[in-house]
């Protein structure tokens, strides 16, 4: 099961609000159905400036969850918002790392980082 959690920090972030979600358990073929309405919501929300998407929390993030995430990042930009991910469990920052998502959205180790490197 994947559960994804969303809160907002008004002052994070100097050039606007920051929206957090924070994906938990694992993301497979069978719950990415559910990330995707969750990450859908947040595309059209009235939420913050910068995304960011934090996966310590995640067990598993399979190819399907990969796709995912850069299908979000795109559409989070589409409409004029940045996005970042946290990754500073190590096997998932690996991860990333491997098949090189971390080229195309920021990726850092931290909250705040992350913020800074969406910017």
């Amino acid at each position: 099961m994947v559960v994804i959690k969303r809160s907002q920090h008004l002052d994070a972030n100097p050039s606007g609000a920051v929206t957090l979600v924070s994906i938990e358990g694992d993301v497979t073929i069978a719950t990415v159905p559910r990330l995707v309405d969750g990450l859908n919501r947040e595309v059209t929300s009235d939420g913050g400036r910068t995304i960011v998407v934090d996966l310590d929390s995640v067990g598993v993030l399979d190819d399907t969850g990969l796709g995912v995430l850069l299908g979000f990042a795109s559409r989070v930009r589409a409409t004029g918002r940045s996005v970042a991910i946290v990754a500073s469990v190590d096997r998932l920052n690996r991860r990333l790392t491997e098949t090189r998502l971390d080229r195309v959205v920021p990726v850092a180790p931290s909250v705040a980082e992350a913020v800074r490197r969406a910017s």
